[in-house]
């Protein structure tokens, strides 16, 4: 939950999408401009030799960095992903994977944001991606 409450709550936002569910990713932390998510490797979502495949490190990425724009818009706002690009950095294997997310840019219209996505294997975190996302952030019409 974030610590500003003029800003809308990505722990909402993330708790409503299906696939976050199916992935098990979960909110480890948040506060207006930075959010981190995490979720386990399973082997039905890996590729051989159990590497998890980049369109995978590339969801979490892109939760964590179009979470942490979300961080910072309105209470009744909303952010959807325009575009992401991943960069595999080093092979992604290991028990879980970490995504660190920031604001580098917050905007009324879109904004951009960044992941740093790391596998744990055997308790030491080894950056395998990085990720850059675009969002377009409306007000929610009730």
């Amino acid at each position: 939950m974030t610590d500003d409450p003029s800003c809308a709550d990505p722990s909402v936002f993330l708790s409503q999408l299906p696939f976050v569910k199916e992935y098990r990713i979960n909110l480890v932390s948040s506060i207006p401009g930075e959010v981190v998510v995490e979720m386990p490797v399973e082997q039905r979502f890996s590729t051989p030799p159990a590497n998890v495949p980049a369109s995978i490190v590339g969801t979490i990425g892109d939760v964590a960095a179009v979470s942490s724009c979300l961080s910072k818009v309105p209470q009744g706002w909303a952010v959807a992903t325009l575009d992401f690009t991943v960069k595999m950095i080093g092979p992604a294997s290991g028990e879980k994977l970490i995504a660190r997310g920031r604001v580098l840019q917050n905007g009324r219209t879109n904004s951009i944001g960044a992941a740093d996505i790391y596998c744990v294997k055997e308790g030491a975190e080894i950056h395998c991606g990085t990720l850059l996302a675009t969002t377009r952030n409306f007000e929610i019409k009730r």
